[in-house]
């Protein structure tokens, strides 16, 4: 009879310290991003974390013209490109260039916006927003927005260039000449 006491000791003793390293975790939030913007998945290589608008200081007179803010990364094997961004009840996103995903190089990351947006209509805090991106479904998000206080008040209004970690190549237009080399002295 000990012995079959002993055996179950040392597995009541093992399970409870199996169950040990895992009280008081919850796994389940490990997958969710910790920051106060919309976040959303574009398939499983595309993920929008952390979007959301920039508005002023003060919410009743909301700025004509608002920053986005956003982390676009690109889990797949294939550069990716982010096409258009439309808005819900009105108004223009304007993105300052192409905007490249290289595969596994966050862009819009160093608190940089991504693009302007003007003439919004919010829906309370949020305004939905569809993100288009080459070869992939376009993915809706409620983009909250945000008063520029607090941590929000280091951030750039407007955006300086292209949010590519990486310019793309661009060749003259069609029909214009390319500028003739300077001449070398002999």
């Amino acid at each position: 009879m000990r012995p079959i006491a002993s055996a179950v000791i040392v597995v009541a003793l093992a399970a409870a310290a199996g169950c040990q390293g895992h009280a008081g975790f919850d796994y389940s939030s490990t997958n969710i991003p910790q920051n106060q913007g919309g976040n959303v998945d574009v398939g499983k290589t595309l993920h929008l974390r952390n979007v959301f608008l920039l508005g002023g200081a003060d919410p009743a007179s909301p700025a004509p013209q608002q920053a986005l803010y956003a982390v676009l990364i690109n889990d797949g094997d294939q550069p990716a490109r982010l096409e258009r961004i439309t808005i819900d009840g009105g108004g223009s996103a304007q993105l300052p260039g192409p905007v490249t995903l290289p595969p596994n190089q966050p862009v819009g990351t160093g608190g940089k916006p991504l693009c302007t947006v003007t003439g919004v209509r919010p829906r309370g805090t949020t305004v939905p927003m569809t993100f288009f991106f080459s070869g992939a479904e376009p993915v809706r998000v409620n983009v909250p927005i945000k008063e520029q206080t607090g941590v929000y008040t280091e951030l750039t209004p407007t955006p300086t260039g292209s949010p590519t970690p990486t310019a793309p190549a661009t060749a003259p237009p069609t029909g214009t000449a390319s500028p003739s080399p300077t001449p070398t002295p002999s």
